[in-house]
């Protein structure tokens, strides 16, 4: 089967993923396929929908495991009782974030991918048909690609209630998934962190919101006089009256400057006899802006904390879905734990009724030919049997509730006395992959990566503030007014004269500073220079981690198959053992042979057969949860059909514009490389 061919023939049946076929690039067409496969083999993709949890279902409505069952071809004899499956949701799970403007530097891991000599059908050396280990070996050799249904006899017996409980419900990993998305604490919890990071860009935004102000003071003022200048005449006091207010505009553009509006008005009356018209009433309107030319100019530089919380809000939305997608590897993880438990426990219910059939026979005979120390040989194996099945429903109880405290659904509350019946099976056929296809999907979508480059951005900006904050400060200073004067007191007719008599006052400067050697700001510019080195040394790793945990994860899928198969064979030469001891026991007794040795090598190969069946389906469970570690770590395990999804406040009326690239990119505009041996010594 060619990961070209096999598995679109699944894709064929399902009719969301159809109209995908025709858009999708040839290497990418393979992803789609693991994630049907993956539902196949126990998957955790969840896609999500624009709807509300829906109801309990009734007779017409299939519900999410039901239809998992039929797309497999796996029934159940009877109709468990089935809890509100929560099929579509709307969540505000953070959309993927974006790449950033740093996403070319992915561009030559990408190459080098491409260039590699992997062939595109996958790793040949990995495949059981190819492996040396396993297939110059007379026993193992053949081309097999998927496991045997008879030898795996407890597949479909997992999947019927084992009357551990008088009531049971099913489960399936989509189904339980989706149920944790939407009922769990934790999740819940999760989901308030982009609403928190988004307040931060808010805050950032605001400082650039226009600011009013109004103040007013009166002053009634009655001091001795010391000096005839103060009031003109012989007074001994001076009483003067005085009420002087503003109101005005300001705000502080995106370029540096600010910009200030602002109408003063007041009366003033004494006993001075230089005040003329005394009383009076007074008026100002005044325009004041200034505008940095050197330090603090362009909207980049006064941007930056606004930039930097739109960064910091997205590796949050990023980091929310890095730990939903571990939340539900450890749902799947305990739905698999439930599966392995429940079939131990039919292997071991299994072993336990051969030694009591043993037991009957020996019993049944004890008159004729058997001895009493074969009696209770049978009798040991029976009681140990017996205390192995007692724990292994002990496990069966521990699985369903941790799967009870990961989903969080209160329905489990409920029916935390039923049995959980798992309905999803492992996938039981082998899936060739493609190590280039999956690292080229994972250098697209691990959030590892994009948070990398997000963080090179966030210190490509710093670095632009701090280049410009060693320039030296030159601002503008530009100002005019026009006042008013009438008397009695007639701030109003003041505020009426300054438009009608005389012309506006203006004025013009220029500020200039520089400290001496400008030590400060030139070693924060070094510092965040170093800041940047670091961060890309960093993504480096970053991806180069990332690249080499996909080729394990797509290696340790193939290798676990190979497994399954290896450990097919020991199963099936384990139960031709036992068959052979059997048969011998039972018709073809040899004179010569210890009968209670033959009834020890009966029971120890009863034992090695079980110990095999658990090993085999130890391995199914293993090749199950490694589909969903290789999607977690391509970057495709949580798919969101949902546009846009990050959280916005709607209560907040200040809209924050698009951003432009800050300081046309640090990587374009400075080369910035490891320092060299002379600058290691500068302070």
């Amino acid at each position: 089967m060619k990961p070209t061919d096999g598995p679109h023939e699944g894709l064929r049946l399902c009719k969301p993923c159809g109209s995908l076929r025709d858009s999708l690039a040839v290497s990418r067409r393979w992803v789609c396929a693991i994630g049907v496969l993956g539902l196949m083999a126990g998957s955790s993709q969840v896609t999500l929908k624009g709807e509300m949890p829906v109801e309990p279902l009734d007779h017409s409505t299939q519900s999410h495991a039901a239809k998992s069952i039929s797309a497999n071809q796996h029934t159940i004899e009877s109709e468990p009782n089935p809890y509100r499956s929560h099929v579509t949701v709307q969540l505000p799970i953070p959309d993927a974030i974006p790449s950033g403007p740093y996403a070319n530097q992915v561009d030559p891991y990408r190459d080098r991918v491409l260039e590699s000599e992997v062939p595109a059908e996958g790793d040949a050396n990995c495949w059981f048909r190819n492996s040396p280990a396993l297939s110059n070996y007379a026993p193992l050799s053949g081309e097999v690609s998927q496991l045997d249904p008879q030898v795996v006899w407890w597949d479909a017996d997992v999947s019927r209630p084992l009357g551990l409980a008088e009531q049971h419900t099913a489960v399936d990993a989509s189904g339980l998934a989706q149920t944790a998305l939407v009922a769990s604490p934790y999740i819940r919890s999760l989901l308030t962190e982009p609403q928190i990071s988004m307040t931060d860009i808010v805050i950032a935004d605001a400082q650039f919101d226009p600011l009013t102000f109004l103040d007013a003071n009166y002053t009634d003022t009655n001091d001795p006089v010391g000096s005839e200048l103060t009031t003109g005449d012989q007074s001994d006091r001076f009483r003067d009256n005085l009420f002087a207010s503003s109101a005005g505009v300001r705000k502080k553009l995106t370029s540096g400057g600010n910009l200030e509006v602002v109408q003063r008005g007041g009366f003033q009356s004494n006993n001075s006899t230089f005040l003329t018209p005394n009383p009076q009433g007074t008026s100002r309107l005044e325009l004041n802006f200034s505008q940095p030319l050197l330090r603090d100019h362009g909207k980049a530089v006064n941007r930056t904390r606004v930039i930097l919380a739109k960064i910091d809000a997205q590796i949050t939305n990023s980091e929310v879905r890095e730990e939903i997608q571990t939340h539900l590897v450890d749902v799947t993880t305990a739905y698999w734990e439930l599966y392995q438990a429940r079939a131990e426990w039919l292997q071991r219910h299994r072993l336990l009724a051969s030694a009591v059939e043993m037991q009957s026979v020996l019993n049944a005979r004890g008159a004729v030919d058997s001895q009493q120390r074969q009696i209770l040989r049978a009798n040991v194996a029976v009681a140990k049997r017996q205390a192995d099945l007692v724990r292994i429903e002990t496990r069966i109880r521990n699985a369903q509730s941790k799967l009870r405290l990961l989903t969080g659904d209160r329905q489990f509350v409920q029916f935390a006395q039923f049995e959980m019946v798992p309905v999803e099976r492992p996938l039981m056929q082998s899936i060739e992959l493609s190590t280039r296809d999956a690292t080229l999907t994972a250098l697209d979508n691990r959030p590892d990566i994009v948070q990398s480059l997000q963080q090179m951005h966030a210190v490509s900006t710093r670095v632009g503030a701090a280049r410009n904050q060693v320039l030296p400060q030159l601002d503008l200073l530009l100002s005019s007014y026009v006042s008013g004067l009438d008397t009695s007191r007639n701030t109003v007719g003041a505020i009426g004269r300054q438009f009608s008599e005389g012309r506006p006052t203006y004025s013009a400067g220029l500020i200039f500073e520089r400290p001496w050697g400008n030590r400060a700001n030139q070693a924060r510019l070094r510092r965040n220079r170093w800041e940047w080195t670091r961060s890309y040394a960093e993504f480096q790793q970053t991806t180069e981690a990332a690249i080499t945990e996909v080729e394990i994860a797509v290696r340790e899928t193939q290798t676990l198959f190979n497994e399954l198969i290896a450990k097919q064979h020991s199963t099936v030469a384990a139960t031709r053992e036992v068959e052979y001891l059997r048969q011998r026991w039972i018709h073809l007794p040899d004179p010569n042979e210890n009968a209670i040795l033959l009834i020890e090598n009966l029971l120890d190969a009863q034992e090695r057969l079980a110990d095999e069946e658990r090993g085999l389906v130890r391995a199914q469970v293993a090749h199950a949860l490694s589909w969903v570690m290789l999607r977690k770590a391509m970057g495709v395990l949580l798919v969101c059909d949902v546009a846009d999804v990050s959280p916005v406040l709607s209560n907040t009326p200040t809209l924050i514009p698009a951003e432009p690239e800050p300081f046309g990119g640090m990587i374009d505009g400075e080369q910035l490389t490891l320092p060299t041996v002379p600058e290691w010594s500068l302070p």
